[in-house]
């Protein structure tokens, strides 16, 4: 077997054998269904809307207009590139009768689309470099990168074919075997002229011999070869060689283009590379809908395209500079979600991703800005459930197995400090909140309060209400209420308090507070 049947071969065998992986896993190992479907619409409505979502990136669109630029250059640039040129064999040959890659309107539009695509990874590197250096892992960039290789590779392969004369002298075998002498030598003058063609030898250049060449061109090479000037992009490259290619070049080139397409194949099912696809089937199956959709659970959660933008709005990224925990933020938890359903994580990392889920406050604001389409809402609370039946349930599973009530007379025996008593901290001291007026502002604008549908049974005591217990002297009253342990520190509250109550502060202590003594209980036992 030759160099591009064995690549062909290994490459597709990777690519099933990474498919039936991912499918073999997304079967054995399945969340909890969600509790609640949202009504489906119509077919066709949802299919018109998922292909919007899909040909024309509207989700994207919401995360700014660079990334979405950046990712509609590449789609327009690469996709063509991928089905017309690399593929031509089995889409365009058939289609379009008469077709060569050399000829017009191919030559000139395949240099367009790969500057196109150029220009949209360079605008996607651009905007990682400088929204998600932090965020990015080396598949982000080895992605960005792979693709730009291939591309590069292109332009290199087409130049340096250009200006080799070897390729020359291969079709002056193919199509005109007889040529010699004076005729051998005007061709040649013309294409060194005219294509660009290096020559090692001194060619003339005098109007008779160029016109001669012109002409022997138009008898035996138009037809299959324009202007290589019409390859501008290529061309502008190939006039900046030094010297006449080596006869070895194109070949190299060759290699080195077919193998990092190869490479990409081979790559497509394993770890990000996959997204292309399973973002698209996600977008599909979900139909425009921003609620959940169980047909496309399974294909979400290897939809994600690590773009950051769930991470850069996650409400609790605060928790996440001062504890350090990279599964705090949506877009590692949900690539460690996926480890974990996998089996490969260490206890040490799923302690992590335990810890992170349930930080979580599902506040929804990752689902909104997802360009993805995911329901990170539900798989938040999937897989949430699910670590709790494995008895993952962290201090926050703790603290919602009983009331507040029940956690007031648990800790009604501790030194919690008091109004007026020896504790030092906000909650301790009167003046921190002896200011509220129990107005409701701090409720009215908390993002924790909007998203329950009974604050009561969900929250036990609102902001303004734990502000009023400890006006009351009712610290221990507070530190159980899941209020305390859903905030999510955007200091909303705190913002807007008419009176300049630290509300989100005060909040955020008794959280520690009640971690801490949960711990040392912990250590007790």
């Amino acid at each position: 077997m030759d160099f591009f049947s064995t690549g062909l071969t290994l490459a597709c065998l990777s690519l099933f054998l990474g498919l039936a992986r991912r499918v073999r896993n997304r079967i054995a190992h399945r969340l909890p269904a969600p509790a609640v479907s949202a009504p489906r619409r119509g077919v066709f409505r949802s299919l018109a809307a998922g292909a919007a979502d899909v040909l024309l990136l509207r989700r994207t669109l919401r995360t700014g207009p660079v990334r979405w630029s950046g990712h509609m250059l590449l789609v327009l640039g690469f996709l063509p590139l991928l089905v017309l040129h690399a593929m031509d064999g089995v889409v365009t040959r058939p289609l379009f009768p008469g077709y060569e890659p050399t000829l017009e309107p191919w030559q000139s539009a395949r240099n367009v689309l790969g500057l196109t695509a150029l220009a949209g990874l360079c605008l996607l590197a651009w905007h990682r470099r400088a929204r998600l250096a932090g965020l990015s892992r080396l598949q982000d960039w080895a992605l960005l990168g792979l693709l730009a290789s291939i591309l590069v590779s292109g332009f290199a392969l087409e130049a340096v074919k250009i200006a080799s004369p070897a390729d020359f002298e291969r079709m002056v075998q193919d199509y005109f075997p007889e040529a010699e002498g004076e005729e051998l030598i005007a061709l040649q003058a013309y294409w060194s002229a005219e294509n660009g063609v290096r020559f090692e030898r001194f060619l003339p250049v005098a109007p008779e011999i160029l016109e001669q060449g012109r002409e022997l061109h138009e008898d035996r090479c138009a037809g299959c070869h324009a202007p290589t000037a019409t390859a501008f992009a290529s061309r502008a490259l190939a006039d900046t060689l030094p010297a006449v290619p080596p006869r070895s070049l194109p070949p190299l080139f060759w290699h080195v283009h077919v193998g990092l397409s190869f490479l990409a194949l081979a790559l497509l099912p394993w770890g990000k590379f996959l997204h292309p696809l399973s973002t698209s089937a996600n977008l599909l199956l979900r139909g425009g809908s921003r609620e959940s959709a169980p047909p496309a659970a399974p294909v979400a959660l290897d939809a994600c395209t690590r773009c950051g933008q769930c991470s850069l709005h996650c409400s609790v990224a605060p928790s996440h500079r001062v504890l350090g925990n990279p599964d705090i933020l949506p877009m590692d938890k949900l690539a460690d979600l996926r480890s974990h359903l996998d089996g490969r994580l260490s206890a040490g990392e799923a302690a992590a991703l335990a810890e992170g889920s349930h930080i979580c406050t599902e506040c929804l604001r990752c689902t909104e800005v997802c360009p993805a389409g995911i329901d990170l809402q539900d798989l938040w609370m999937a897989s949430k459930r699910a670590l709790s039946e494995e008895g993952r349930a962290g201090v926050d599973g703790e603290i919602r197995k009983r009331t507040a009530g029940e956690w007031a007379r648990e800790l009604s025996s501790r030194q919690l400090g008091k109004v007026g008593g020896t504790g030092s901290g906000l909650s301790d001291r009167a003046e921190s909140f002896w200011g509220c007026v129990q107005c409701t502002t701090c409720t009215g604008v908390c993002p924790v309060v909007a998203v329950s549908t009974d604050p009561s049974r969900d929250l036990d005591l609102t902001p303004q209400q734990i502000m009023n217990f400890l006006r009351m002297g009712l610290k221990a009253q507070t530190l159980g209420a899941r209020m305390v342990w859903s905030c999510t520190t955007c200091y909303k509250c705190q913002e807007h308090c008419p009176q300049g109550v630290p509300v989100a502060d005060i909040l955020y202590e008794l959280r520690e507070l009640g971690a801490g003594i949960l711990r040392d209980k912990g250590g007790r036992s």
